[in-house]
């Protein structure tokens, strides 16, 4: 029996080039840029532009319910093999009496149509549905769930590298680096980036390090766990652009807040390098982490500081936080913070 569960969005789309179809695609996520794509696929494939004339009709959430989508899933093609009826921005099958109807339309969807649902920013779970797109019809599953999930930023290289691949182009190694780094694992932003890359340079095949610094800008949204992650691998460059973010957008990231995490990550930092902890499930039981993952950036940390240079540390932070709490010297504080840093990178 064919599956629908676990199958990759690449052979999704190769099966979609092969117009093998399937009956139903439900396509949820929070990655918005693969839920487009696999849509955009089957737009492109599934019906000529002639056909598209009689045989495509698009609803979306805000305007219908599952009940007119459904009724439109029963009506035949016209002088086609097939219809396509989409179902964007479906939030509604969150809806108990809704999702029963696409659970019942699954058990038997009508051959001739090809229903896609979009559903981003969200999962849809439903045992009765995956028990249903599980269900053998002429070999293969009567509907696909796709979960598009974000992109872990360890694996965003190889998702450029495709992007770019897919459009004729190559990229440097450090114009991909400094992508990552300056928009983070956001697909949607990363291709509209690179499609600006290409039409500012036509001619050129290849996106190098020197385009991306001259024509894309910052834009990721930085919080204090990288803050963190930055400088338990003593990257204090990466450390002062995450910093210079916070002092341009001051509310959404609070100088005593940043100051706080950091006091507390070096404190747990010096628990960690105790002696009387001797292994790594010690130490994550030490710091009541939830998992030898959580331990990662304190395992990073342990090889570059000992329990003399902690102690230095923590004495610079609490100067730090007497600082920008209005004791002592007056100054902005970023700044304060962003000296901090500074002397963090001397010891």
């Amino acid at each position: 029996m064919a599956k629908s569960e676990g199958i990759t969005r690449q052979q999704i789309e190769l099966d979609i080039k092969k117009k093998k179809f399937s009956p139903i695609y439900l396509l949820c996520g929070e990655e918005s840029f693969y839920i487009d794509k696999i849509a955009d696929k089957i737009f492109d494939n599934a019906l000529s532009e002639t056909e598209r004339d009689f045989n495509l009709t698009i609803f979306y959430g805000s305007e219908h319910t599952i009940t007119e989508v459904l009724l439109a899933c029963k009506r035949y093609p016209v002088m086609a093999e097939r219809q396509v009826v989409f179902f964007r921005e479906a939030a509604s099958l969150k809806n108990k009496s809704e999702l029963e109807l696409l659970e019942h339309y699954a058990l038997a969807p009508t051959p001739t149509t090809i229903l896609v649902i979009t559903y981003k920013n969200g999962t849809i779970k439903s045992s009765a549905l995956s028990k249903a797109f599980n269900t053998d019809i002429a070999g293969k599953p009567s509907g696909i769930l796709f979960d598009s999930k974000k992109i872990p930023e360890y694996q965003l290289g190889p998702a450029i590298d495709e992007y770019v691949r897919s459009i004729g182009c190559t990229i440097d190694d450090k114009a991909k680096a400094m992508l990552v780094e300056y928009i983070g694992n956001d697909m949607s932003h990363q291709a509209k980036e690179i499609d600006k890359l290409k039409m500012i340079s036509p001619n050129s095949i290849r996106i190098t390090a020197e385009m991306v610094q001259e024509n894309i800008g910052i834009s990721r949204e930085y919080n204090n766990f990288e803050l963190v992650t930055a400088l338990a691998n003593r990257n204090f460059s990466k450390a002062l652009r995450i910093l210079k973010y916070f002092s341009e957008n001051p509310k959404n990231n609070p100088a005593v807040l940043t100051i706080g995490m950091l006091f507390n990550f070096y404190s747990n930092l010096l628990i960690a390098s105790s002696p009387k902890y001797r292994d790594e499930h010690a130490k994550v039981e030490a710091l009541r982490l939830k998992s030898a993952y959580a331990f990662k950036d304190y395992r990073q940390a342990l090889t570059y500081y000992n329990i003399s240079k902690l102690f230095r540390i923590i004495s610079i932070i609490r100067e730090a936080d007497a600082r920008t709490k209005g004791i002592g010297a007056q100054q902005n504080p970023y700044d304060t913070i962003k000296e901090l840093i500074i002397k963090i990178s001397l010891i």
